[in-house]
């Protein structure tokens, strides 16, 4: 079966063939049959019979395939797996089939898991059982990734003594595995999670932002354990409905474009890096793999009595006062800035230290438009 579906539609005006598509694209790389696969995938939409050309039928995608493909092009420089581009493409808002949707999302925590373990059972001694051998085999992974450099090492967002940037790694892998053995350690170790995700920065002010953050680091890192671990995440992706599912989608877009919003401003209206401690999640931003935990997580959250209030708030919050102003903030970063004197006349009655915040959150927002690729693909003509 190549491009045809059953479905028969109208002659329309606003669609496109796969001429267009690869015209607009100019990659020889991706030919007709690429798009077939990726269409069979679910990766596209499918395409229509839409008319007639002399005997033979005419096939044609929806206009908004051009910004999907796009979308898809983006997604394969970071992964070539389809089920990790099908759920980013579904967070994205494309109309991925929620079935589909979900059974990606279950193999890609699964696959994540029996790597993890894998790892770990390669690392467990053989005479060595129960929960002390698995917290050695995570401690001897920890080091690894404690003495890890350069690109391909986890990032850092502070100063940090290597033991105990081992243990935090030891214990945020055991976490993410929902070992027990792990959980038992939050009270001694869960500080040193905080130091190493920059999470701590919360718990005290910074350049006039208040502390956010208080209670016991275990108490975080004990929910999420319960509820965003792997196999508790795999479990409730077994379960979600296509109501829940679409409904997470909304709600962790917000989390994570306001999250990352939130991240900005702090550090533009503080000058200093994370001030939020919001750091490590921002960077997830546009990771395929970020899209499946938070898309599960929204709806294990969603079904807890003890995080769903929690959820709507920090949802609604980020909606309503963060999101706009960014978004502001990214509106006037496109002016040139003969322009953007004219759109801010109030900027010169700040006083000097605001002109600087409002100033370094829309350099920020310059920057980022730089240094983000343009989409693969263009409107033909």
């Amino acid at each position: 079966m190549g491009l045809q579906d059953n479905a028969d539609v109208s002659e329309g005006t606003d669609r496109v063939t796969t001429a267009d598509l690869l015209a607009a694209l100019d990659d020889p790389a991706v030919t007709a049959r690429t798009l077939e696969f990726w269409r069979h995938e679910g990766l596209l939409p499918k395409a229509q019979r839409t008319g007639q050309r002399g005997r033979r039928p005419e096939w044609t995608y929806p206009a908004e395939a051009r910004d999907q493909l796009g979308a898809l092009l983006q997604l394969r420089t970071k992964t070539k797996d389809p089920d990790l581009a099908r759920v980013g493409l579904f967070f994205e808002g494309f109309p991925i089939e929620t079935q589909r949707v979900r059974a990606s999302i279950v193999a890609v925590l699964e696959a994540s898991l029996a790597a993890m373990v894998k790892e770990v059972d390669k690392r467990r001694s053989p005479d060595a059982t129960g929960e002390e051998a698995t917290w050695e085999a995570l401690e001897q992974i920890g080091r690894v990734l404690a003495g890890k450099r350069g690109a391909n090492a986890p990032p850092r967002y502070g100063r940090q003594r290597r033991e105990d940037r081992e243990r935090a790694m030891a214990l945020a892998i055991g976490l993410v595995l929902g070992d027990e053995g792990s959980t038992a350690r939050l009270e001694q170790d869960a500080p040193h999670v905080e130091r190493m995700i920059g999470l701590d920065r919360g718990r005290r002010p910074r350049g006039g932002l208040p502390p956010w953050l208080d209670g016991p680091a275990g108490e975080g890192l004990e929910a999420f354990s319960r509820y965003g671990s792997l196999p508790a995440l795999i479990e409730t992706m077994r379960s979600a409905s296509d109501d829940e599912l679409t409904a997470s989608r909304t709600l962790a877009r917000i989390m994570l474009d306001g999250i990352t919003a939130f991240t900005r401003i702090a550090d533009s209206f503080t000058g200093t890096d994370n001030a939020s401690g919001f750091g490590a999640i921002a960077v997830f931003r546009g990771e395929p793999m970020a899209a499946v935990w938070l898309l599960a997580f929204i709806i294990a959250a969603g079904r807890s009595s003890t995080l769903s209030e929690g959820l709507r708030a920090a949802v609604d919050s980020l909606s309503q006062h963060v999101l706009p102003l960014d978004a502001r903030a990214r509106e006037l970063a496109a002016f040139a800035p003969g322009e953007l004197q004219k759109r801010l006349p109030e900027l010169k009655r700040l006083p000097f230290v605001e002109q600087a915040r409002i100033k370094r959150l829309i350099a920020q927002h310059r920057s980022e438009t730089i240094q983000r690729p343009p989409l693969p693909i263009t409107p033909a003509g």
